[in-house]
């Protein structure tokens, strides 16, 4: 019988490596994610256009996903992992030299190519690195120690797009971005060890590929379980919630309730502050007991957090808001990644996770659009209305339906 280890065992190998260059990537990351709409905006593009960007690079990368995840689970985690990460990296710069909004459109198209033949591996060698008493644990530790290294990031490049606006700011920050990419998938490449056995490979024959391709995933989608595709219709419909509202906080805060750009960076470093003071605790707790006490309050507290956003008034209204917002994600989101882990047997994991992120990204794609045009036609408080709405729903479905696994996954 296994027995659970503590935090600091867990990062000594892989996951101590993709914590320290996920960590070195996000010093600067986190100056562009909070603010890419304003970006889009500044290049001359419509909010229909911030929804438009992030739907293209969605949908971009449901093939080469399928892919990844074939690939995973043959060649092994490293090497797509490394290579795509450089490729990823190199995409940057297209977007640091963009002279208008639609070659947005170019970067997110090759950045989601390269996205989806990697993340099927990068997130099977996360799961290979933790074992079901340690699960959320490690992926606590995976959603909060990278962040910390970017926690004064949102700050700093609110401060830079006050004094010298938006374009030039975010043109410094994603410079930033490129050269973190490229030192971060350096050290993936140097120091990440296979997870993969040998007599778990295969060859990859070209002519076979397509073939084995579509037999492998056929075979693992008979073999998923009831409650796993139960778990993924509710985190699917979680995700158009997220999709619909996610890319319009920034412009609500900024255009309705008038906050700065240094305010609205202080808006998310607090949500670091947050996440790092309660989702390492949260996920222990979940490794010992059940995954689902702490999902379940999460699940009503994003919908009551969305609801509640549209009457902020101040930057103290959007700081409180926001922080219930990071609570709920701190406590639900460890054990909700954790029992998708618990679920999926470790010799399919490359292709479960494919289609997971497939859905999700067809899912994402679709919301991101149909926030655009409910943000930009219809009202700017009625994103959040409908995400909220979808939220409870689902709640109250899945307090009936989703259940603990008979045996977590090693």
């Amino acid at each position: 019988m296994s027995t659970q280890r503590s935090p600091w065992s867990i990062i000594r190998g892989n996951l101590g490596v993709m914590l320290l260059s996920a960590g070195l990537w996000n010093i600067a990351g986190q100056m562009t994610w909070g603010f890419f709409s304003l970006y889009v905006l500044a290049l001359g593009g419509s909010y229909f256009d911030v929804g438009l960007i992030s739907a293209v690079g969605s949908i971009t990368s449901i093939i080469p996903t399928f892919f990844g995840g074939y690939l995973a689970d043959r060649l092994g985690r490293k090497r797509m992992v490394y290579s795509m990460s450089f490729l990823i990296a190199f995409t940057e710069l297209i977007r640091a030299y963009a002279p208008e909004y639609s070659w947005l459109i170019v970067a997110a198209i090759l950045s989601s190519f390269f996205h989806g033949l990697r993340d099927p591996s990068f997130q099977s060698i996360i799961m290979d690195s933790t074992d079901p008493e340690n699960r959320a644990m490690g992926y606590a530790l995976w959603t909060v120690v990278p962040s910390l290294f970017g926690v004064m990031s949102p700050y700093v490049i609110g401060v830079l797009i006050d004094q010298h606006g938006t374009q030039v700011a975010m043109r410094w920050a994603y410079l930033a971005v490129f050269v973190a990419g490229v030192l971060s998938s350096f050290i993936r490449y140097r120091y990440l060890e296979e997870t993969l056995t040998e007599d778990q490979k295969k060859d990859v024959k070209l002519r076979s590929a397509i073939n084995e391709l579509l037999s492998d995933f056929k075979f693992t989608l008979k073999y998923l379980p009831r409650q796993l595709w139960i778990f993924l219709v509710t985190d699917l419909f979680f995700t158009l919630a997220w999709a619909i509202c996610a890319p319009y906080y920034v412009t609500y805060a900024t255009e309705v309730v008038h906050l700065t750009g240094a305010q609205w960076g202080l808006v998310m470093t607090s949500w670091t502050v947050i996440n790092t003071l309660l989702r390492l605790p949260a996920a222990r707790a979940s490794d010992k007991s059940s995954r689902l006490v702490f999902m379940f309050p999460a699940m009503f507290m994003w919908a009551i957090s969305f609801l509640t956003f549209i009457y902020t008034r101040s930057f103290a209204h959007v700081l409180i808001v926001r922080g219930v917002l990071a609570i709920s994600s701190s406590i639900g989101d460890p054990a909700w990644l954790a029992l998708f882990g618990d679920y999926s047997p470790r010799e399919h994991r490359g292709r479960i996770n494919a289609i997971r992120s497939v859905l999700w990204s067809v899912i994402w794609g679709f919301g991101n659009v149909i926030g655009g045009i409910l943000y930009q036609s219809i009202s700017k408080q009625s994103p959040f209305i409908i995400g909220a709405g979808i939220q409870f729903v689902m709640a109250i479905i899945a307090l009936k339906l989703i259940k603990e696994p008979a045996k977590r996954q090693e």
